[in-house]
C-alpha cells in the first residue's frame, strides 16, 4: 500500500462478541488497508463515530440497546455521507433473491464470507461499490423496516419539511406531514431526497389509516415525482429519473400486481449444480487456509464421510474420531449447564489447531435420526494465521454440506 495514503478507519456492529472476535482475526491480514474498530450496539457505535472520523460502517440490524435502524437514522442526520453496508441473518437465497428485486442495497448475509466482506468493504471505499445506503434513501429504509416487520414511529426530515410514517409489523399504517394525513402524506414523504432521520421503536398509531401497501405507495410516488419533473420541464441531465426496483408483494391483495422478471430458471440451475457437487469438492474451500492440515466429515460415532489432507489421511481419521469424543463430552456437559446444546469446539494445542462443529437438525443431541443431517466437521490448522477466516468457512460450508449427508 502506498505509504502516503492513509489508512481507513472501519467499524463493524454486531452483539455477538465472539463474531467480532473472529473477524477481527480474520481481518488482520489486512491491517495495511484499513484500521478495525467494532461495536456490541448502537450505542458504543455511536460513541466511537462521536470519537473520530469512520469511512465505512458494517452493522448488523437487530441488536439490544440500540438497534442497526436506529444507527441508520442516526448517521443519516450526522454522518449523511458515510457509507454503510447492511449484515443480515434472513439466511435464505430465496430471500436474498427479492432484496436483490427490491433494490434494497446489497445486503450481507450471515455467516459472512470473510473474503467477501473485504471485498465489499474495498470496493465501497473505492467508489466502486453500490450496496451501501448513503444519503441516506429513504424507499431502501422503508423497505428493511418492511422486510424485517419492524414497529416504529419514523420522523423524516428534508428541505425545511418534516414528516412522520407509522409502521406496525413491517405494515405502514399512517402517515403525516404539515396538513396532509394517510395516503396523500406518505406518497409526498416517500419521494423525499437527502432526507433525514429518526426512528422510535414503537408504534403510536393504533389505527390502519392506509389501505395501500408500502410497495404501490414507493412506486406511486415516484411516479407522481417524475409526472411534477416533466411537467416543469427540468432537466433531465440535472435530476434523473429514479431507477428503483420494488419488491413484488405477492401476498397483499390490497396493491397493485407487479411484474418482476422471473429468473428462477437460472437460480434454480445455480442451486441444482451447488448440491450435485461432490462433498470433496466443497472441503477444497478448506485446503487454501494457511497452515490446512486436514478437514473431515464425520457421523456422531465416529465414522469418515469425507476426508481431505494435506498429509495423511489415516492421521486425520484417527484425529477426527478423538475430535468427536470432545464433541459429544462438551455437548452433554453444556446441556447439563442448561446453556443448550453446544455446536462448537477449539482446541488450541501446542502445536495445532483443531475445529469441532456439529450440525444437527434433529432433536437428540447424541444419534442421527431418519432425514436429519448430523454430522460433525472437523478441521485441523497448524498455524493460527487464519482462525478467524477458518470459522467463517466452517460457519458457512457445514450448512451446505448438510445435504449430502442426509439420513
Amino acid at each position: 500500500m502506498d505509504a502516503l495514503k492513509p489508512r481507513w478507519n472501519i467499524l463493524i456492529v454486531d452483539d455477538e462478541e465472539t463474531f467480532l472476535m473472529s473477524l477481527r482475526d480474520g481481518l488482520r491480514a489486512c491491517r495495511q488497508e484499513f484500521t478495525l474498530f467494532t461495536a456490541l450496539n448502537g450505542n458504543e457505535a455511536i460513541s466511537i463515530l462521536r470519537e473520530r472520523p469512520i469511512d465505512l460502517v458494517v452493522t448488523d440490524l437487530k441488536m439490544p440497546v440500540l438497534d442497526g435502524f436506529d444507527l441508520i437514522a442516526f448517521m443519516s442526520r450526522m454522518h449523511p455521507a458515510t457509507p454503510v453496508l447492511v449484515m443480515s441473518a434472513f439466511g435464505t437465497p430465496e430471500i436474498d433473491e427479492r432484496l436483490q428485486e427490491a433494490g434494497l442495497p446489497q445486503l450481507l448475509e450471515k455467516p459472512l464470507e470473510l473474503n467477501t466482506l473485504v471485498e465489499r468493504i474495498l470496493g465501497e471505499l473505492s467508489g466502486g461499490g453500490h450496496g451501501y445506503i448513503q444519503g441516506v434513501s429513504l424507499p431502501s429504509f422503508l423497505q428493511l423496516i418492511a422486510m424485517d416487520r419492524k414497529s416504529c414511529t419514523l420522523s423524516v426530515r428534508a428541505d425545511g419539511r418534516e414528516g412522520v410514517l407509522y409502521f406496525q409489523g413491517g405494515e405502514i399504517l399512517d402517515a403525516a406531514t404539515g396538513d396532509i394525513r394517510g395516503t396523500e402524506a406518505a406518497l409526498d414523504i416517500a419521494a423525499w431526497e437527502g432526507v433525514e432521520m429518526e426512528l422510535k421503536p414503537e408504534c403510536r398509531k393504533m389505527r390502519k389509516s392506509i389501505k395501500e401497501n408500502l410497495t404501490f405507495i414507493l412506486l406511486e410516488a415516484f411516479r407522481q415525482r417524475d409526472e411534477r419533473r416533466s411537467d416543469s420541464g427540468a432537466d433531465d441531465r440535472d435530476n434523473p429519473p429514479a431507477e428503483v426496483e420494488i419488491e413484488e408483494e405477492i401476498d397483499d391483495p390490497t396493491g397493485p400486481s407487479i411484474s418482476v422478471e422471473d429468473d428462477s430458471d437460472a437460480n434454480n440451475k445455480s442451486r441444482q449444480e451447488d448440491e450435485t457437487m461432490a462433498p470433496q469438492e466443497k472441503l477444497k474451500e478448506f485446503a487454501s487456509l494457511p497452515g490446512f492440515v486436514g478437514v473431515g466429515i464425520f457421523t456422531p460415532t465416529g465414522e469418515a464421510l469425507a476426508m481431505m489432507s494435506a498429509e495423511s489421511k489415516d492421521g486425520i481419521k484417527t484425529v477426527g474420531i478423538l475430535a468427536n469424543n470432545v464433541m459429544i463430552n462438551a455437548q452433554k456437559a453444556s446441556l447439563e449447564m442448561g446453556t443448550g446444546r453446544g455446536q462448537f469446539v477449539h482446541i488450541e494445542a501446542e502445536k495445532a489447531h483443531i475445529f469441532v462443529r456439529c450440525l444437527n437438525e434433529g432433536t437428540d443431541p447424541l444419534k442421527s435420526q431418519p432425514g436429519k443431517a448430523h454430522i460433525h466437521l472437523v478441521l485441523i490448522l497448524s498455524t493460527d494465521e487464519s482462525i478467524g477466516l477458518a470459522k467463517l468457512k466452517i460457519g458457512s460450508l457445514v450448512t451446505q454440506l448438510a445435504n449430502d449427508f442426509r439420513m
